[in-house]
């Protein structure tokens, strides 16, 4: 299968059948499956760790964030497929309390469902909100740029059919909700949140029916971490992804 959807699971140069795909999960593991593909930056090198801090510019806009933009309650939209929205918490989080802290971390999983929901549709090939503009609503620019990318290959992958199966992801905790810092030492709560969770790839399948990871001696499930931030605006993205140490917890169902 040409131009297999590296560009999504693997984060690598585009493989052009599916035993190279096999061959490179050999040697990489469960490491190549990205939880935010878009969001690789650093991490195109074989399972290689983002960094988890917020950048110096990052900080430097984040903690300027306007409380009364916020404070502005966010309607509960059911957006489907492909379609993206901008992602506030319920409350003013640039305030230090428990209420703040934990509508943050609410905002921040909200994101994580949105990136999976983006992906899955967008393997399915709905690929009708993949603009510039729709990406930045929900994720940092160079995120934005990977992502772009991608989609040329992407689209010739899908003239053979859509992938069945879809990414899971469960056990998601929230583990740090934390403050950013300016340049200037300037202290803004509750702008950094870490969310880690499991992934599951396990029910992917290619067109003619055969399993995303074909080697059954490599696991098709992992932990991983994604960083969301507080923009000026009060709009929650995704910074970063990357995968932890420990495993999944076996799954209910």
């Amino acid at each position: 299968m040409p131009h297999v959807v590296a560009w999504i699971i693997l984060r690598f140069t585009q493989p052009h059948t599916r035993k190279e795909l096999t061959m490179m999960f050999n040697r990489t593991s469960i490491a190549a499956l990205s939880a935010a593909m878009m969001l690789t930056l650093s991490a195109c090198s074989g399972g290689a760790q983002v960094s988890a801090e917020p950048s110096a510019s990052t900080s430097a806009s984040t903690e300027s964030a306007s409380a009364e933009a916020s404070a502005t309650p966010t309607p509960s939209p059911t957006p489907t497929g492909s379609e993206v929205v901008e992602i506030r918490a319920a409350v003013d989080t640039t305030v230090d309390s428990e209420e703040a802290r934990k509508a943050a971390g609410e905002a921040a999983k909200q994101v994580l469902e949105q990136d999976v929901r983006l992906r899955n549709a967008w393997m399915q090939g709905d690929l009708e909100h993949t603009s510039e503009k729709d990406l930045a609503k929900y994720m940092e620019p160079k995120g934005v740029k990977s992502t772009l990318d991608g989609f040329a290959d992407l689209r010739e992958t899908l003239q053979e059919g859509p992938f069945s199966g879809q990414i899971e992801i469960r056990d998601v905790e929230v583990v740090e909700v934390s403050a950013s810092t300016d340049q200037n030492g300037q202290s803004t709560p509750n702008a950094v949140v870490r969310v880690q969770y499991c992934e599951d790839w396990g029910s992917l399948r290619w067109p003619t029916g055969e399993p995303i990871v074909l080697d059954d001696s490599l696991a098709t499930e992992e932990m991983r971490e994604n960083i969301m931030i507080r923009r000026p605006d009060g709009v929650f993205v995704i910074q970063s992804g990357r995968k932890v140490q420990g495993d999944c917890k076996p799954s209910q169902h």
